[in-house]
């Protein structure tokens, strides 16, 4: 896998991916940034959020459950000294579906923080990720 990031102007960079797809990246003001696009810790949220709600769905999904959204609302905490790295995430799922059996939605949610969320797995290391759901019928 391989990425390009390319300086556009003060600290706005456009992030190329290896599958063609692009997104800015910029800072604060305070940094020089005119907050055109996403903050760097920002993008690694959205990366753990979206990885491990593609498993979700697909675990879902292969128990024949039918989903009809799911959102996961994450918040986190940074220590105050540099490096600012995560000490705290908390990934909240909100999953709906029509006759969603529970047992299947906590499976499926614990198994992808837990075992196959390859972003969550790099991340455990340094950071303490926790987790719960809720299911809308």
């Amino acid at each position: 896998m391989k990425t390009r990031i390319k300086h556009i102007e003060n600290v706005c960079l456009m992030a190329e991916s290896e599958s063609g797809h692009s997104l800015i990246i910029d800072g604060s003001a305070e940094i020089g940034g005119r907050n055109l696009g996403v903050r760097p810790m920002e993008m690694i949220l959205m990366g753990l959020g979206g990885c491990t709600t593609m498993d979700v769905l697909t675990i879902l999904r292969k128990k024949r459950q039918n989903i009809t959204d799911c959102v996961i609302e994450i918040d986190s905490q940074r220590r105050d000294s540099i490096p600012k790295i995560f000490s705290k995430i908390h990934l909240h799922f909100i999953i709906t579906g029509d006759n969603l059996n529970e047992k299947h939605v906590q499976q499926a949610v614990q198994l992808s923080v837990e075992k196959y969320c390859s972003v969550a797995e790099m991340l455990k290391h340094s950071v303490e990720i926790s987790y719960d759901y809720e299911i809308n019928a």
